[in-house]
């Protein structure tokens, strides 16, 4: 049933992305997030879904958009330049298995090509609002399943990430903590009631999840959302009262394990072995890049056995924490650090570039808000906010996790970069905000121009 139904979406996705880019982009990003084909069993299994939507949405954008406008930003020239700059490092690779490290460059080229398709075909309101749904739909839907399963179980149901790039608990914990702010640009732009009752569902239901991660990074990242959001906010006293009645209760009420093991995150570095692993990572990615300060050791140069058994020995004492000596027989760890991991896997260079395309995009996003404010664009005012929101949550949460080449993050850079070339530096923006009329679309927040 599952392959029919995914035979089905593709011919849909294929023919509406034919007729509409922006809807080949929207279905592009619900694909790299979701990965439907692992949730299938049958033939659907071996379908190429996103390669056949990725072509189509180029064939679309050559042949059926007629308003091609794109302009170099600075924040494009740093993505384009880290994908040059992976390029090298893979070249230079310092791995005992080169053929791995080209794998995940391809990969990454395809993460690349979306942020670049994200901004070729997202020009107007309406495109900006589906992609936003389609990443709702993608994390934040499988989220707020997890969520009841774990109410339902009384809080003993731990919640794991799902097929693809987040499988990882932690992983699913800073890609919610990414959607939460979404969702709350969602509601702030909903018309329709049950909609926008729906969606508030949602978001304590993403909470929830966030929770049922067990994630101690996730939970962290999500306090800090929380106090970002209300230091935004314009209701800081009901909201501040708000949480000093749910924080006491929720505690009250925790399930005793979620306790103990947030409990641990003052004695991590000396009781936790799964974060004295991390130190070992950290330790051996810095190793990695002071050998080899421009190109690092190239994709996920951590996890090689060589490399991680030739620093392995020299982590003791190396750094301000000493750490114990690390067993003969343990298996690479990953990085579980954004920077880390960029660190080890291409310089000093590469975290350099990697660091700059978060600036940009912080600094394009407040560019776009301070055009949006200046035009009361409501909406926008509202997307960027909460956009902000999201790059804290991930730049915060990122600390816990080997997520530096997430599909998300570009998307997200893509969708900001997209905004500033197509709709914050207009004039007159290409619909009307308060136009009366109402479809179904605009019912969603979706509207168009």
């Amino acid at each position: 049933m599952r392959d029919l139904l995914l035979v089905g979406f593709l011919f849909v996705a294929i023919y509406y992305s034919f007729k509409r880019p922006y809807l080949g982009t929207a279905a592009w990003v619900w694909i790299a997030l979701t990965a439907p084909a692992k949730w299938a069993f049958g033939f659907s299994q071996s379908f190429r879904l996103n390669l056949a939507i990725v072509i189509i949405t180029a064939l679309s954008y050559l042949f059926v958009q007629k308003y091609k406008q794109w302009k170099f930003s600075g924040l494009s020239f740093w993505v384009l330049f880290f994908g040059f700059w992976t390029l090298v490092t893979s070249i230079a690779n310092q791995t005992s298995y080169s053929a791995f490290v080209w794998e995940y460059w391809n990969q990454f080229t395809k993460v690349l090509l979306l942020f670049f398709f994200v901004t070729l075909t997202i020009t107007k309101r309406l495109h900006v609002n589906t992609i936003v749904w389609a990443i709702v739909l993608s994390i934040s839907s499988f989220a707020a399943m997890e969520a009841v399963k774990f109410i339902l179980s009384g809080g003993s149901h731990r919640i794991t990430g799902k097929a693809g790039i987040i499988r990882d608990r932690n992983d699913l914990a800073v890609a919610i903590n990414m959607c939460i702010p979404l969702i709350l640009y969602l509601i702030s732009v909903t018309k329709n009631f049950s909609i926008k009752r729906g969606l508030n569902v949602l978001l304590v239901l993403n909470v929830l999840a966030i929770i049922g991660t067990y994630s101690r990074g996730g939970f962290i990242g999500l306090l800090i959302l929380g106090a970002a959001f209300w230091w935004t906010s314009k209701r800081k006293v009901v909201y501040g009262i708000l949480a000093a009645i749910i924080i006491p209760l929720f505690f009250a009420f925790a399930p005793g394990e979620w306790k103990e093991r947030q409990n641990t995150v003052s004695s991590a570095a000396s009781e936790d072995g799964s974060f004295i692993g991390r130190l070992w990572a950290w330790k051996i990615s810095t190793m990695i890049a002071l050998d080899y300060p421009l190109t690092g050791g190239g994709f996920h140069a951590v996890k090689d056995r060589s490399l991680w058994g030739y620093y392995a020995p020299m982590t003791n004492s190396f750094g301000p924490i000493d750490t114990p000596s690390i067993p003969s027989e343990l298996r690479p760890k990953a990085a579980h650090n954004i920077y880390m991991q960029v660190l080890g896997d291409h310089g000093f260079v590469g975290l350099f570039i990697f660091m700059m395309i978060l600036w940009q995009t912080l600094m394009v996003n407040f560019k776009n808000r301070k055009w949006a404010i200046a035009n009361n664009e409501k909406w926008l005012i509202s997307l960027t906010n909460n956009l902000t929101l999201a790059m804290i949550g991930y730049g915060i949460t990122g600390n816990n996790v080997s997520l530096a080449y997430f599909d998300l993050l570009y998307a997200m850079a893509g969708l900001v970069c997209a905004i500033n070339i197509h709709i914050a530096k207009k004039t007159v923006l290409p619909f009307t905000a308060g136009s009366k009329k109402r479809s179904s679309a605009s019912q969603l927040g979706i509207q168009s121009g």
